[in-house]
Formats: C-alpha cells, sequence, structure tokens
C-alpha cells in the first residue's frame, strides 16, 4: 500500500459518487492541474492531506495512514444556498459511501472516514462562487 493508493481509492469514490449523482459538477483534486470554469459552474475542489504514514507497534513500522479530505464546493453566487447544500449533500453522500458495505477498494488500501463535518459557508464579496467546505478525516492501512 502506498500514499498514492490511499489518495486514488478515496479520489475514485468522491468522483464517481459525484458524477452518478450529478453530472454536471465538476471535481478538481488538487494533485491535479486546474483552470477555474466559468461563473456560472458549479465544480467541488478536493484536497487529500496525510498527517501520518507509519505506526510503530513494539518493533518495524506497520502501513496506517491517516489524514483529512476538504471539499471546497463552489456554486454561483446570488442563487441562495439551495444550489450549494444540494452539492455538499452530494459531497458527504460520496465520503460516507467509503463506509458503506458495498464500497468496492480497487487500490487494497481499506479508507474509512470519520465523522463528516460541514457545510460550512464561506461567503466573500471577492470570490465568484460562493463556497461551502465539507470535511471529514480518514484512516488507512495494508
Amino acid at each position: 500500500m502506498s500514499l498514492t493508493n490511499v489518495r486514488a481509492s478515496i479520489e475514485e469514490a468522491i468522483k464517481t459518487t459525484l458524477n452518478g449523482s450529478n453530472p454536471t459538477v465538476s471535481v478538481v483534486f488538487d494533485n491535479t492541474p486546474f483552470t477555474s470554469p466559468g461563473k456560472t459552474k458549479k465544480y467541488v475542489m478536493v484536497s487529500v492531506d496525510f498527517a501520518q504514514s507509519t505506526e510503530q507497534p513494539q518493533g518495524g513500522a506497520v502501513s496506517y495512514y491517516s489524514g483529512s479530505v476538504t471539499c471546497g464546493v463552489m456554486t454561483p453566487k446570488n442563487k441562495g444556498t439551495f444550489e450549494s447544500n444540494t452539492v455538499a449533500q452530494d459531497v458527504i453522500d460520496a465520503l460516507v459511501s467509503i463506509n458503506s458495505s458495498t464500497y468496492v477498494d480497487t487500490y487494497s488500501s481499506s479508507p474509512r472516514v470519520s465523522q463528516v463535518s460541514g457545510p460550512t459557508s464561506v461567503n466573500d464579496e471577492g470570490n465568484s462562487h460562493y463556497l461551502a467546505v465539507v470535511t471529514c478525516d480518514f484512516t488507512a492501512n495494508g
């Protein structure tokens, strides 16, 4: 197992669920090039950050990863919070799907998410989009 496999597992679950529930929403990951779409487009910016990459139980290191996932839900301004909440719920469903008994882990990293927080609104007059943030912590082991 590797950092790459853990990231891929989480990213795949988010992208697959979001594309299935709302194909008009673009999904962008922090490790890929990105050009901001126009003011009328909805998109989700996903950041996967690692906090721990091994565990040291009485001897050799064991592959154990933990970290956080932050999803910035970007929806057009001046449309109210309905669109933002709808996309945020899709993001929450995507994160929770990782813990589902039907989740298929093709990267052999066994990810699990814990408490999902948000959406928290971040409204700045200077931004072209309304931003709501959904976050959660995760663990994965090999």
